[in-house]
């Protein structure tokens, strides 16, 4: 694909802080996000506690597009439409700015948002009985909630789309977006990703490991929560009206894994690549989702030392942040998008002793310097999925 799609808003909550920047300086800093973390849904017996990255400031502390009646979201919608705005503002949009509603577009990722809610439902009407359950608790109860949520307090009148898939959930919807406005069927794309720590997630916590990307003795990652939002835009158009540019979406690859397993890590990396029209001698970096899970961390290994070998510099933030879901690669663009305009690397926190059994990669513990080029997102899920971006600096 030719590098017509950018992105030009970005936005975040996560483990590390309320947004971007503080994100971005606790990486450099080598800080970690880690908390023991308990969930009391009520849908299980007892409480369920892990080591986990919950979210530090849990919200932004913004307005969702002036929306009333936001204690009526669910969590997933409520993070989605406050880092959304947030979104919005940085790619310049406004009440006089904003592209023409009906060319405006929602897509969401996500590996289980609204499931919570949906088994709440559930509960709530076979226990207490029909007429005791909230009718706000029914439409918070699906996966598409917060995808149609952010659609009407954004006023987006577009298509509203829900991808799910695993870790790779953001990457998909990314893919969505770009070809929405490489064909000119959005002006505008504002799209999310989300997953929050629920009693599932943190009772999969209880037995993980230290957060250790591509680390000896790693046993599995933490799990992590985060919102994500991106505006993504026609590049000629957004330089039209004089945006800034974050990043140009250069190539994008999702593969799902083969039928024994196998990842799809090294395919998506060559078909990324070769619709960016990138060698992968030209990449400054590669962002890995690795976060100390034994097999993803393995296949993730092989397929980039396969691609770059040791020449080029690998980062992973997911020794700091945890396992985020289908939160992952958009945290992923995010934070490449901004290692791009610094051309610096933050370290690879946890990572610790190299695994021996793995090939070597150009890992770091502290910052590195970033000489010009473009950078490689690699997304990897249990199931041997995968999805490659190449991002370009604007």
């Amino acid at each position: 694909m030719s590098p017509t799609a950018a992105v030009t808003g970005i936005a975040l909550a996560g483990p590390l802080g309320g947004g971007l920047e503080a994100t971005w300086e606790a990486l450099l800093a080598g800080r970690t996000g880690f908390t023991q973390t308990s969930a009391a849904e009520g849908l299980y017996p007892g409480t369920v506690g892990a080591r986990a990255g919950a979210l530090a400031d849990d919200l932004p502390d913004v307005p969702a597009f002036g929306r009333k009646r936001l204690r009526a979201l669910s969590r997933e919608s409520l993070l989605v439409s406050r880092v959304g705005m947030l979104a919005w503002q940085d790619a310049g949009f406004g009440p006089d700015t904003a592209p023409d509603p009906e060319e405006t577009a929602v897509v969401l990722g996500t590996a289980a948002g609204g499931l919570t809610g949906y088994l709440r439902v559930m509960r709530d009407g076979l226990t207490l009985g029909p007429e005791l359950v909230s009718p706000y608790a029914g439409p918070q109860g699906s996966l598409n909630a917060a995808a149609s949520d952010l659609s009407i307090a954004a006023g987006a009148q577009g298509s509203i789309v829900t991808v799910t898939a695993g870790r790779c959930s953001g990457a998909h919807a990314l893919t969505v977006a770009a070809d929405q406005v490489r064909t000119g069927q959005a002006q505008a794309v504002l799209v999310a990703a989300v997953d929050v720590l629920d009693p599932l997630r943190l009772a999969d916590g209880e037995r993980a490991g230290t957060a250790a990307p591509f680390g000896a003795g790693r046993t599995g990652a933490p799990p992590g929560e985060a919102a994500v939002v991106l505006v993504v835009e026609d590049t000629a158009r957004a330089r039209a009206r004089g945006a800034r540019v974050h990043a140009e979406i250069a190539g994008l690859s999702t593969l799902r894994g083969g039928p024994d397993g196998a990842s799809a890590a090294a395919p998506a990396i060559a078909a990324a690549l070769g619709a960016a029209g990138v060698p992968a001698g030209d990449l400054s970096l590669v962002c890995s989702s690795a976060a100390g899970d034994p097999d993803t961390d393995r296949a993730e290994a092989f397929a980039v030392h396969g691609a770059v070998g040791t020449g080029t510099a690998v980062h992973s933030p997911f020794g700091a942040l945890g396992d985020c879901a289908g939160a992952t690669a958009l945290l992923q663009v995010a934070l490449t998008a901004r290692a791009l305009a610094e051309r610096c690397a933050p370290p690879t926190a946890g990572h610790g002793r190299r695994d021996p059994r793995l090939p070597a990669l150009a890992t770091a513990d502290g910052p590195r310097d970033l000489p010009g080029g473009p950078a490689l997102v690699l997304t990897t899920d249990g199931h041997g999925g995968a999805s490659a971006v190449v991002l370009r600096a604007p």
